[in-house]
């Protein structure tokens, strides 16, 4: 088998693959990458532009996750959207702050985020029962405070 042949086969694996996940499988997906990759990104000595580019990636990962949640016809329960609107504040905020002070240790918290939303998603429990639960988002001051009512 020739390298091309093998290269057409696993392309053609992961578009089957991806074919056959459903929305939240996709997004749990998604979610875990991004997290590998931050984790990657924490511990590579001296690589700032793999660091910020992982940051990066997240951050339009849940960019992408706002623009749904804001969408009027989505379909989740009102309160729930308002939840991941203020947790997706706090991956921004976090997410700023170690761009701007290199700080590999910050990127903890946005692994820790990513992997128990895909957790919820994929309706499966952390494996790493060691690691800290999410806390809720702070406030942020000055930001908008998004309510249910």
């Amino acid at each position: 088998m020739t390298s091309a042949t093998h290269g057409q086969q696993h392309d053609a694996y992961k578009t089957h693959q991806r074919q056959n996940l459903t929305e939240r499988e996709i997004e749990a997906r998604a979610l875990l990458s991004c997290a590998s990759q931050l984790d990657t990104a924490s511990k590579v000595d001296n690589d700032r532009k793999f660091y910020d580019e992982a940051i990066k990636r997240n951050q339009r990962l849940w960019t992408i996750f706002q623009v749904a949640l804001c969408d009027p016809g989505n379909p989740l329960p009102r309160e729930l959207k308002t939840i991941l609107l203020n947790l997706s504040c706090y991956v921004d905020k976090i997410s700023f702050r170690a761009l701007a002070e290199y700080k590999p240790g910050l990127l903890g918290q946005l692994i820790d985020v990513n992997r128990h939303i895909a957790a919820g998603l994929s309706n499966r429990k952390v494996e790493d029962r060691d690691q800290p639960m999410v806390p809720p988002p702070p406030e942020l001051p000055g930001a908008p405070v998004m309510t249910t009512a």
